[in-house]
C-alpha cells in the first residue's frame, strides 16, 4: 500500500488512515487543514479587494520646461603675436570667458577677413604686441595696413584693445595704442578699457590687472546681445583625449593648431655648419656663433633678417618629466577631439611621448600664475588647493614674486614641491608651447648665400641653493656642440636695413647688438669689390665688459681695416675707450680718447 501510494487519491488514502492513529494526530491533522483554508480564504479575499477597488485619478505629471538659457553673442579674442605672448594671453582670455558663459574663442590675426568679421554687432577684444621699434607682428602686419584706411564695416563694432610692449624700446607699445586711436577714429565702440603690459618688467601682473572686471562689466556693457536659447548651453568647452595606439608615429598635419604649434610646423630643419665660442673666455657668460647650413631651403634670406630657433628640450629633461607622468617615451598617442566646437590642437598626431616633450612643451620656463591656478584645481589636497590658489590670487603677488619669480621656479618645480598627481593629459594642458627665440641674422646673403650665422649669447642664472639654472634654448645650443644635429628655424621679415647704400652708415652696437653690423660689414666688403661704395664711410661704434673677455667678433673686427673706416670701442669695466680711424696714409689703427 505504500509503495503505490504516489498514484493513489490521497483523500481514500487519508480517509482510510487516519481512523487508525491515535486521537492526537487526529486532532493535530484538523488544526492543520483549518490554518490551510483560513489563509486560502484571505488570499482570495485580498484578490478580490485589489481587483475591484477604485483607482485614484493620478495626478497629471509636470513637466518642467528647459529654462532659457542665456548666452552672449560670440566674443573673438584677437592676437598680434611675435614669440607667442599675446597668443597665449589670448588663450587665456579666451578659456575664462566660456568659463563666465561667453563663446569665447582666439583668433590669430594672420587668418582673419576683416570686411566680414569685423563689423557693426560683433565683438573683438585685442591683443596685440609691439615689434621692435614699434612695429606690428609678423602676423599682424596686415591687419595694421588695413587699419590705416578709412574701414565703412568698423562703424559700430564693439571692441577692446591690451598692448603688450616693453619700456626698453623708444615706441613702447606704439601697436596697441594706435590700433586702440584707429578704433576710436573708426567710430567703433569701446565696450572695456584700454590696458598695457611691460615685457620688462610685470608683463603678467599688468595683464591681470587689466582683465580683473572684464566679464562683470561686459555682462553690462553687452547686455543688448544677449540671445535666449532653448536649446543647452552652446559654450561647452571641448575637450581633446590622449588614445595610446599601436603603431607608427606618423604626424597628420590636417587641422587647426595653436598659433606656436603653427610656426613650428612650417619652420624648416637644418644641418649645423658650426658651433664657436666667440669670447676671449667665459668668466661672464658665453656667446657662441653658430653658422647653419641653408642650402637645401626653397626661402632665401636676406642681410640683417631675423629667424626663429625653435629649441628643444634635452633627453635627460624629457626623462624627468615622463617619469614624473608615469609615461614610456616610446609610447604612441592620437589625439581625439570631443564636442561640438571646433578647437586648436596643441600639435600633430599619431605622435609618440618622446616628440611631446621634446618638441612642445615648456616646462623649463618662469611658471605663470595662470598655471599655478590650474595645478590647484588639478590637486586633490585641500592644502595645496589654497596655497596654490593664493599664490595666483592678487593678494599673494608679493609672495610670487619672491617665492616663484625670485627662485626662478618651473612648473616641474611645482608639480615635485606639492606633490601633485598630474596625468600627461592635464600636463599638456597647462604647459605653454615652445615658443621659437628670435636672432638677428649676422652674416650676408651677399657674401653666404648659404649659410645663415647668428651670434647667440647663453643664459645662466644662479639659484639660491648654488644650483644654476641654464635656459632652454642655451641648453639646445650647448647639445648641439658635442652633437651637431639639425636646428629647425623660419625666417622673419626685419625694417632693419640700409636704405641707401652710398649714403655713410653709422652703426651702434653693444654686445650681440652688433649682429646684423656684421651682416652690413660683410655687404660692403663685396660691395667694394665690386668697385661699389667709393665714397661713403661706415662707422662702428661697439661696447662690452672687457677687451679680453666679452669681446665678440674682435678678429674678424680687426679683419676689417679698410671695409669699416672708423671703429670705436668702449670697455666699461677695463675703464678704457678705445677707436681707430682710417689712416688716409697707411690705413693703419690708430687709439683715440672718445667724449662720453
Amino acid at each position: 500500500m505504500i509503495r503505490g501510494i504516489h498514484s493513489q487519491n490521497l483523500h481514500s488514502v487519508l480517509h482510510e488512515v487516519l481512523p487508525v492513529l491515535p486521537k492526537i494526530f487526529q486532532q493535530l491533522y484538523a488544526l492543520i487543514m483549518y490554518y490551510i483554508i483560513g489563509i486560502i480564504i484571505f488570499l482570495v479575499l485580498v484578490v478580490v479587494v485589489w481587483k475591484f477597488k477604485p483607482k485614484k485619478k493620478e495626478a497629471p505629471k509636470i513637466v518642467e520646461q528647459q529654462k532659457p538659457v542665456e548666452t552672449l553673442m560670440p566674443i573673438q579674442i584677437y592676437f598680434g603675436s611675435q614669440q607667442g605672448t599675446a597668443a597665449k594671453f589670448a588663450k587665456i582670455l579666451a578659456e575664462e570667458g566660456r568659463k563666465e558663459g561667453f563663446d569665447t574663442s582666439d583668433v590669430d590675426l594672420l587668418d582673419v577677413e576683416f570686411e566680414k568679421q569685423l563689423v557693426n554687432g560683433k565683438v573683438g577684444i585685442f591683443l596685440l604686441a609691439t615689434h621692435y621699434e614699434g612695429d606690428p607682428t609678423d602676423n599682424a602686419k596686415r591687419f595694421h595696413t588695413w587699419m590705416q584706411d578709412k574701414q565703412p564695416t568698423l562703424k559700430g563694432f564693439r571692441y577692446s584693445v591690451f598692448g603688450l610692449g616693453n619700456t626698453q624700446y623708444e615706441h613702447y607699445n606704439r601697436m596697441g595704442r594706435s590700433m586702440n586711436k584707429s578704433f576710436e577714429d573708426q567710430q567703433s565702440i569701446r565696450i572695456y578699457k584700454y590696458g598695457e603690459g611691460d615685457d620688462n618688467s610685470t608683463l603678467e601682473e599688468d595683464f591681470n590687472s587689466w582683465k580683473q572686471n572684464i566679464w562683470s562689466e561686459l555682462k553690462v556693457t553687452l547686455k543688448d546681445l544677449i540671445q535666449k536659447n532653448k536649446s543647452s548651453n552652446p559654450n561647452v568647452v571641448s575637450k581633446y583625449n590622449l588614445v595610446k595606439v599601436d603603431g607608427p608615429e606618423q604626424w597628420n598635419q590636417n587641422g587647426e593648431f595653436e598659433f606656436q604649434t603653427k610656426q613650428f610646423l612650417k619652420a624648416q630643419l637644418c644641418p649645423i655648419i658650426s658651433i664657436e665660442q666667440l669670447r676671449q673666455n667665459e668668466n661672464d657668460g658665453s656667446t657662441l656663433l653658430v653658422k647653419i647650413d641653408v642650402s637645401q631651403t626653397q626661402l632665401k634670406y636676406k642681410t640683417a633678417m631675423n629667424i626663429g630657433v625653435f629649441p628643444q628640450n634635452t633627453q635627460e629633461d624629457i626623462e624627468v618629466v615622463s617619469k614624473l607622468l608615469n609615461e614610456e617615451l616610446d609610447s604612441i598617442y592620437e589625439l581625439q577631439v570631443d564636442g561640438q566646437k571646433k578647437i586648436k590642437l596643441p600639435f600633430p598626431s599619431p605622435i609618440s611621448v618622446k616628440s611631446i616633450l621634446t618638441n612642445f612643451c615648456d616646462f623649463q620656463g618662469q611658471v605663470m600664475k595662470k598655471t599655478l591656478k590650474d595645478l590647484s584645481e588639478i590637486s586633490q589636497n585641500e592644502e595645496t588647493k589654497s596655497r596654490l590658489e593664493f599664490l595666483s590670487s592678487n593678494e599673494g603677488k608679493d609672495e610670487f614674486k619672491n617665492e616663484i619669480e625670485g627662485k626662478k621656479k618651473t612648473v616641474i618645480d611645482i608639480i615635485r614641491e606639492f606633490n601633485i598627481d598630474i596625468n600627461l593629459s592635464q600636463f599638456i594642458t597647462i604647459c605653454p608651447r615652445i615658443s621659437p627665440r628670435l636672432y638677428t641674422i649676422a652674416s650676408s646673403n651677399l657674401k653666404y648665400p648659404d649659410e645663415i650665422h647668428i651670434a647667440a649669447s647663453l643664459q645662466f642664472d644662479l639659484l639660491e641653493d648654488g644650483r644654476k639654472k641654464v635656459g632652454l634654448c642655451s641648453k639646445h645650443f650647448l647639445e648641439l656642440i658635442n652633437n651637431k644635429q639639425q636646428i629647425r628655424i623660419d625666417y622673419r621679415d626685419s625694417n632693419f636695413k640700409i636704405q641707401d647704400i652710398d649714403k655713410n652708415i653709422l652703426m651702434i652696437g653693444p654686445g650681440t647688438g652688433i649682429a646684423p653690423f656684421i651682416g652690413f660689414i660683410q655687404e660692403r666688403s663685396v660691395f667694394l669689390q665690386n668697385n661699389q661704395q667709393k665714397t661713403n664711410k661706415y662707422i662702428l661704434y661697439f661696447g662690452c665688459k672687457h677687451r679680453e673677455g666679452d669681446f665678440i667678433f674682435r678678429d674678424f673686427l680687426q679683419q676689417s681695416v679698410g671695409v669699416v673706416d672708423e671703429l670705436h670701442l668702449a670697455f666699461s669695466r677695463d675703464q678704457v675707450i678705445f677707436g681707430y680711424q682710417k689712416d688716409e696714409q697707411n690705413l693703419c689703427i690708430r687709439p683715440f680718447a672718445l667724449a662720453c
